[in-house]
């Protein structure tokens, strides 16, 4: 008898990729996608999304998205989650403040101020809503200092006012509009330019590196960051601990970025980035700001290991690194996303509920607004055993995941 049953996004990816001769490699390389993200959508191990969708159709010979996802599958176009604060945000950014006034805020009042909104977030079990009631004025503040101080004052000021920026990235990243972090990177890197301050150009390369990798510019994410660490690194031996910090925080997003694309040389840029924090940072040093530090060097390691395809590599870099010692609460609920990610590669579907409720315990915007967590939530919610079923669907509505 045949069978009837409609073939799945990912099985038509397959289809269609294989009558166009390409192999996974070939298609993965044209869509600006890695080859495991390609193998992962076709055996269902990861949602095709419509953003991967347009990556990959035109390579195809699809003209008609419903070609890939077919006749029975509904799409929406406003299927991230918006945070109730991102007009706020969208209003402080979009303030020029063409007449001002007034005395600024001084360069040390900035950055403790700075200082204090990274502390809440990584702190905080809700930093997106913190971040959220802190931005519009963080913004205004610093933008009203860029534009009345003059001289060094109103370089140090260009600094923090790259860093509003940069958080205001953070919490955008998620659920804002695209158009708005791509906002907040080019202001960042502008204030940051005029700063003339390596450190604060090389942190804007940094965040513009990951929202290039985001959309498939990974190519030219790696171009930004080997312009970076070109930049920090002839001043680690004689400059203070913050130049090595940034060495460091570069290397490992370079090496996240290589793992993306499926490229193994992801390790050679861990290694590095863990021998420079071994090597040239106290044993006990975390970065207030960017939290880099002996533990978070090993979430990296699990991340790449995921985003390589490798679960196993992911659960034995994972075995010694207490969740407990990541000196972040959003790093540690991500942390435990990917390990829930790595699990879901293994078809562990209990294992993967488990980690995703630690997740939520931890902090539960990371799993609300976090991509892979609500793919991997709307999945266990249609298609977990009945055994847990019921427990998948409680925790998917509470993130506001609709299977």
């Amino acid at each position: 008898m045949t069978d009837q049953t409609e073939p799945t996004p990912g099985k038509r990816v397959e289809r269609l990729r294989r009558a166009a001769g390409l192999s996974r490699e070939r298609l993965a390389g044209l869509a600006g996608l890695s080859p495991t993200t390609v193998k992962f959508i076709e055996n269902g191990k990861r949602s095709l999304t419509l953003r991967a969708a347009q990556q990959i159709a035109p390579h195809l010979g699809v003209r008609d998205l419903g070609d890939l996802f077919g006749p029975t599958v509904t799409l929406s176009l406003d299927s991230r989650p918006a945070h109730p604060s991102v007009e706020d945000v969208r209003r402080a950014l979009t303030a020029w403040h063409v007449n001002i006034g007034g005395e600024p805020a001084s360069p040390e009042y900035l950055r403790g101020a700075i200082d204090a909104a990274w502390q809440t977030w990584h702190t905080s079990r809700h930093q997106r809503s913190e971040a959220g009631t802190i931005l519009p004025g963080l913004l205004d503040a610093t933008q009203r200092a860029a534009r009345l101080h003059t001289g060094a004052d109103r370089r140090q000021a260009l600094a923090m006012l790259a860093q509003s920026y940069h958080l205001a990235q953070a919490y955008l990243a998620w659920h804002g509009d695209r158009e708005l972090c791509w906002l907040t990177v080019d202001r960042g890197m502008a204030a940051a330019l005029d700063a003339d301050d390596p450190i604060a150009v090389a942190q804007a390369i940094w965040y513009a590196a990951h929202l290039l990798r985001s959309v498939g510019r990974g190519d030219e994410a790696l171009e930004r960051l080997h312009e970076a660490k070109a930049l920090i690194e002839p001043r680690v031996a004689d400059g203070p601990v913050e130049y090595a910090e940034m060495l460091a925080d570069l290397h490992l997003c370079a090496a996240l970025t290589r793992a993306r694309t499926g490229d193994q040389s992801a390790w050679s840029e861990w290694d590095t980035a863990r021998d420079v924090v071994h090597r040239a940072l106290p044993p006990g040093f975390v970065g207030l700001r960017t939290r880099v530090s002996r533990p978070l060097v090993e979430v990296y390691a699990v991340m790449c290991a995921v985003d390589l395809g490798d679960p196993e590599e992911a659960q034995r870099r994972a075995h010694s690194l207490d969740p407990a010692s990541i000196p972040s609460t959003e790093r540690r609920g991500r942390h435990y996303v990917e390990l829930a990610r790595s699990a879901d590669l293994e078809g562990a579907r209990e294992a993967t509920l488990h980690l995703l409720h630690k997740a939520d315990a931890t902090s539960p915007e990371t799993v609300r607004y976090n991509p892979a967590a609500r793919d991997i939530l709307n999945r266990l919610a249609t298609e977990a055993p009945a055994s847990i079923r019921a427990e998948a669907i409680e925790l998917a509505q509470r993130a506001g995941v609709t299977p």
